[in-house]
């Protein structure tokens, strides 16, 4: 063999030699997530299944909790725009508050997601790719449809007075569970709205509302609505507490957590409607498909159930669910 053969033998060996060698991972950029708070245990899961999803695509991942208020979420926004993130994602706390960010981000060349929550205008035009959320205007008619059926089994109609205990007023799924109870409700005038309340998400704002309105409402009530189950098990704390015990049992709530299912199979909460905290999957399946340029559907709905035990069926349903998640190792959703 003369010497350039030699030195191209080796050359050919060496190359071989690397690669063999695994090459170490790269990542494909950086995503941004502007969190609405982390006051209760959907709002961890979401977190913690986000940056999974994110790590697991590739992607370095970083995030912020805006703590319930709109004017440090959009200082969040600006402070992960000014990052240079390859996409930004956000579960926005209030739905006007928060409209400048679409416009913070086309500023920047940063695009956008939306998850849980709505913004102001339209995905797909108004300057952010895709909305992933629930349909929480459907969840609102779940929780209304239940009601009017259990009041007529009650009742003989469909009659009576309600309580409203809400999530934060002014975000996206307030606003559209409303609408869902209302347009429910509108067809049963009998069924008549007293008051309602902001618990903040939260179980000791749910507690608070409830002893307001037991307070404000000595009698008369027949119902009492929750937008999430924390919210609902802090009013069932207040009710047990003043002795308002015709209510057990007429309180409605909303996500599916396994404490609000243990109360669906104590008797004390009807029904719970799922609302899933996992958008990781599909907010890196719409940012990926953006970048090759494929469609993107501007709105889409993770699929949800409904739980309650107005059926053997359905307890048995509920019970699978708590050991499902508890199997997990969580307690929601």
């Amino acid at each position: 063999m003369t010497r350039f053969r030699r030195v191209f033998a080796a050359i050919g060996l060496m190359a071989a030699a690397l690669t063999a060698v695994p090459a170490f991972a790269q990542s494909k950029g950086v995503a941004a997530f502007s969190q609405a708070e982390m006051t209760n245990e959907w709002r961890v899961m979401n977190t913690k299944e986000m940056e999974k999803a994110w790590k697991d695509a590739g992607y370095d991942f970083v995030w912020t909790n805006a703590e319930s208020d709109p004017a440090k979420q959009l200082a969040d926004v600006e402070d992960l725009l000014a990052r240079k993130p390859d996409i930004l994602i956000i579960a926005p706390i209030e739905y006007e508050a928060l409209a400048p960010v679409p416009g913070l981000a086309k500023a920047a060349g940063v695009p956008l997601l939306v998850v849980d929550r709505n913004l102001p205008g339209e995905a797909g035009k108004d300057g952010w790719i895709s909305v992933i959320t629930t349909d929480f205007v459907d969840s609102g008619k779940r929780a209304a449809e239940d009601v009017v059926a259990q009041l007529q089994a009650k009742k003989g109609g469909a009659k009576g007075n309600w309580l409203h205990i809400t999530g934060n007023v002014g975000a996206s799924p307030v606003i559209d569970q409303g609408k869902g109870m209302e347009q429910v409700f509108a067809g049963h005038p009998d069924i008549k709205l007293l008051t309602n309340c902001d618990s903040g998400n939260s179980r000791e704002g749910g507690r608070k509302c409830m002893e307001d309105m037991l307070q404000a409402f000595p009698s008369g009530v027949d119902v009492v609505i929750a937008d999430n189950d924390d919210a609902a098990l802090g009013a069932i704390a207040a009710i047990k507490s003043a002795g308002r015990n015709e209510l057990l049992g007429w309180v409605w709530g909303k996500d599916g957590t396994v404490d609000g299912l243990n109360a669906i199979l104590t008797g004390e909460m009807v029904q719970t409607v799922q609302t899933p905290p996992f958008f990781g999957a599909d907010s890196v399946k719409a940012f990926e498909d953006f970048k090759a340029g494929k469609p993107v559907a501007p709105l889409v709905f993770v699929p949800k159930e409904t739980f309650d035990a107005h059926s053997p069926e359905g307890k048995t349903r509920v019970e699978q669910r708590i050991g499902e998640l508890k199997k997990l190792g969580v307690g929601c959703c």
